[in-house]
């Protein structure tokens, strides 16, 4: 009998990251635009917050999340959230996460709040910097299983 036990798979994952600290292309057409910053950025105090939702339903119950002090971050930010990260106490959020998983793409927020916040994520006059990508769910690719899909990362450009 074996005792190695499956590995643990993420169920989201996906990068954040500063467009103006991204390289820029010499080469390009377009000139890179600087964003004004809406709040400056305290990267003592501030939180990164990411969310999880429906692509069907965006503005619907967030499905997953996390938190993590700014100071604590490195940008870019690689991440995976694992089933840890779904709200199971939130009613009704298993059954949801359920029905998407397999079927849908997840929109994956990153909002940057003031630690002083009274909700997480915080409100959108609170918010320091903000984002959203697809966590697109991708089949029919050569070497999959017919019915096998694999979940792209999504890629978060915090303006």
């Amino acid at each position: 009998m074996s005792t190695k036990s499956k590995p643990r798979e993420p169920i989201l994952q996906g990068l954040v990251y500063f467009p103006e600290r991204a390289p820029t292309d010499s080469a390009a057409k377009v000139p890179a635009v600087v964003q004004l910053e809406r709040q400056q950025l305290d990267y003592y105090s501030d939180v990164l917050v990411l969310t999880a939702v429906s692509a069907t339903d965006p503005d619907g119950p967030v499905l997953a999340g996390a938190k993590f002090p700014v100071s604590s971050v490195r940008f870019p930010f690689s991440f995976q959230m694992y089933e840890e990260n779904l709200l199971t106490s939130r009613p009704g959020v298993l059954d949801a996460w359920a029905s998407v998983v397999d079927t849908e793409d997840i929109v994956l927020k990153a909002t940057i709040c003031p630690s002083d916040s009274s909700d997480f994520p915080c409100q959108d006059n609170e918010r320091k910097k903000y984002a959203q990508g697809v966590a697109k769910l991708i089949s029919n690719l050569p070497g999959l299983q017919e019915g096998e899909h694999i979940r792209a990362p999504a890629s978060l450009a915090l303006q």
